[in-house]
């Protein structure tokens, strides 16, 4: 009798989150921002250089309100490949070293554990997640090229079986080198700065578990993330673009012997717009989604 009374003493065991609910939150996210995500690819692809506010006009323009969510369907593949790995392997990773140091009697993840987790999980979702960024980019760049030379793809699913049939499987992972570094970048940032600035707020006293609180940590953490990476988003979305047989070295000498070197850093201002709001609203649906399931 007294050791089942001392046992529901015992605080509950947290329980496993399904390691789907990260892919989830995130093409729920991108359903409100691709807009955002499209005119940053249309940014750092079209040839005559606009502003984000420009370029979003003129997509207007050219087809009204509904021509910023061409190439959704694309946002839905890409997160429900590259999202849910990301966010799951993180998830994993995190799970197995926490048992870890808890068998160890050491108390929370270090800085560097959280980095290499976020490392891991971005090289293991950016290859996974190659076609459905391949398809997003041309679908999404398709409305800044002269009518002769679009793609027009039905949907996400028609361009990958054509990118399949025009190039086979080494076509479908076009751009994988430059995609996977920028995943491997974002993720080590973002995912270990979410976590590690979520605790250090939380310490304060100041901040509770909540809605203001994670589309905060959301926010710092998408900033330092998205200026490690657009260098490395400006030659990926490029080399993707290009439908030749242009290599990484080719596009990155051309880029800066036209442009300069601040090329590398075009389309900052529309993807940290995108990225801010992605970042947030993923967050905050994914943190939701954990308390209902």
């Amino acid at each position: 009798m007294s050791g089942t009374v001392e046992a529901s003493l015992l605080p509950p065991v947290p329980r496993e989150q399904p390691r789907w609910v990260g892919g989830v939150a995130a093409m729920m996210a991108v359903c409100i921002t691709h807009p955002i995500d499209q005119t940053k690819i249309r940014a750092q692809t079209q040839k005559v250089r606009h502003g984000m506010l420009a370029t979003m006009r003129n997509t207007v323009q050219a087809g009204g309100i509904r021509e910023l969510w061409v190439g959704l369907s694309g946002s839905l593949v890409r997160q429900a490949t590259y999202g849910s790995v990301r966010f799951g392997t993180y998830a994993e990773l995190n799970s197995r070293d926490s048992k870890k140091r808890k068998r160890l009697g050491r108390g929370d993840a270090t800085a560097l554990e959280l980095i290499k987790n976020g490392a891991i999980a971005g090289l293991f979702a950016g290859v996974a997640g190659v076609p459905g960024e391949l398809v997003l980019v041309r679908m999404a760049g398709d409305g800044v090229k002269p009518v002769e030379k679009r793609l027009n793809y039905r949907n996400a699913f028609d361009g990958l079986y054509r990118i399949y049939k025009e190039g086979g499987v080494k076509g479908m992972f076009r751009g994988a080198v430059p995609t996977t570094a920028r995943s491997v970048l974002l993720n080590s940032a973002q995912l270990s700065c979410y976590d590690l600035i979520k605790r250090r707020l939380l310490l304060t006293g100041y901040f509770n578990d909540s809605i203001p609180l994670h589309l905060l940590t959301a926010t710092l953490g998408g900033t330092i993330s998205i200026t490690i990476c657009t260098p490395v988003d400006v030659i990926k979305s490029r080399v993707q673009a290009s439908t030749g047989q242009t290599t990484l070295a080719q596009v990155i000498a051309k880029s800066l012997k036209t442009d300069g070197i601040t090329v590398l850093f075009r389309g900052w201002l529309p993807a940290w717009l995108r990225m801010t709001p992605t970042t947030a609203l993923t967050f905050v649906f994914m943190e939701q989604i954990k308390k209902l399931v």
